[in-house]
């Protein structure tokens, strides 16, 4: 099993890792993003023993590296973002920054056009539909999400538009909220009245 980490490692649900909300050891793991939190380019893939012994110690083909394989500047850099995660307890405050977030954020699903909010630590998503009871989703020249996105911005609060077509390939509005691991609870409740206002002011904006 891969388990791919680049957005949810190194502390940003709650845990060390994404995967270890279910309890499941993979056999690989990529991570990426939050090694060096984006200070300079970094990825890394993480192996179980047997799938490293079956490339390096077994194999007599396989030879994998790169030019810039160990960069020392973005290896420094990471163990520096490491050790101050660890040092500032960074993934327990994820873990409670983001229970109070998706707990302030749940009632927003009573909105005419929101389908769904759900999320993990500093992770969490807004799905927004045309019919809330059945899940409809609006076309996509509407441009809500862009709508959205834009408008929260204007209050100060920046988030994510996520990636169009997760219905059908085509369809399919939602945002993604990943603040620093340094959010207090000031911009917790900041962040919050910013999507609310927003959420509400394209609501009225496309007619409910």
């Amino acid at each position: 099993m891969i388990a791919d980490e680049v957005v949810t490692g190194f502390g940003r649900t709650g845990r060390n890792f994404g995967i270890e909300h279910w309890n499941v050891v993979p056999d690989i793991i990529s991570v990426g993003k939050g090694l060096s939190s984006g200070y300079t380019p970094i990825a890394a893939t993480i192996a179980v023993e047997k799938v490293y012994d079956a490339i390096y110690k077994e194999s007599t083909s396989f030879i994998h590296g790169h030019t810039y394989g160990g960069n020392p500047l973005s290896c420094a850099v990471a163990l520096a973002v490491q050790n101050y995660i660890e040092t500032h307890d960074l993934v327990s405050q994820c873990a409670r920054m983001g229970e109070l977030m998706l707990d302030r954020l749940m009632p927003l699903q009573e909105l005419p056009i929101v389908g769904e909010v759900r999320g993990k630590g500093l992770l969490i998503g807004i799905e927004f539909v045309a019919d809330r009871e059945k899940k409809v989703p609006f076309a996509p020249l509407q441009g809500v999400t862009e709508m959205i996105v834009d408008s929260i911005f204007e209050k100060g609060v920046l988030v994510m538009p996520g990636a169009p077509g997760l219905i059908d390939g085509v369809a399919g509005d939602h945002i993604a909220i990943s603040p620093p691991f340094t959010i207090t609870e000031t911009e917790v409740n900041q962040t919050v009245e910013a999507v609310k206002e927003s959420i509400i002011e394209v609501s009225t904006r496309l007619g409910y």
